[in-house]
């Protein structure tokens, strides 16, 4: 009987980890209910979660759904927190929450698909945020824009403002 619910649940949680990109594994050992809590909260109003699994459950899981790479890191009390569209978002969130509780430790996990060490996901949270980049992204493409408008449009205001200074002449010209 338990082998068939073991079974059953290493199938779901392989279609729940089928597509997902981006998942973070963490040690929580020594958490208090309340902080759990806490991140756990935290993490749903990101539209994040996290589980706690057994580790023979989720190294089938990771097989099944091809993120084989993921099973190394399955060792004593782990969690697995995933979701979310922007990977650096959760690094920050599960960063920023390590500050708080120190207990918890990131081991490491996946980004956009790709195997990610402890070290480098640290390097990943001091990147901002995504919606920050393509900010930064667009006032880069606008700027060179912006300065060959201004370079095109400065003959044309001088020549305005020769034309200007002209007719102000003639005007006094023809009041005297």
């Amino acid at each position: 009987m338990a082998n068939k619910i073991n079974t059953l649940i290493a199938k779901e949680l392989t279609t729940r980890y089928q597509g997902v990109g981006n998942c973070v594994i963490v040690t929580y050992q020594g958490i208090s209910a309340i902080d759990a809590n806490d991140l756990r909260r935290d993490l749903y109003a990101k539209k994040m979660h996290l589980e706690v699994v057994k580790n023979s459950l989720a190294k089938l899981a990771f097989k099944g759904a091809g993120n084989g790479g993921l099973t190394e890191l399955l060792s004593g009390p782990t969690a697995i927190v995933a979701g979310g569209d922007d990977p650096v978002a959760l690094i920050k969130t599960l960063v920023g929450w390590r500050k708080k509780v120190p207990v918890l430790s990131i081991k490491g996990g996946l980004v956009e698909g790709r195997l990610v060490s402890p070290s480098e996901m640290e390097q990943l949270s001091k990147l901002p945020s995504r919606q920050v980049l393509y900010a930064q992204i667009v006032t880069l493409m606008q700027s060179p824009m912006t300065r060959f408008a201004m370079v095109v449009s400065a003959p044309l205001q001088k020549l305005r403002d020769v034309l200007d200074a002209l007719r102000e002449k003639k005007e006094k010209e023809s009041a005297s």
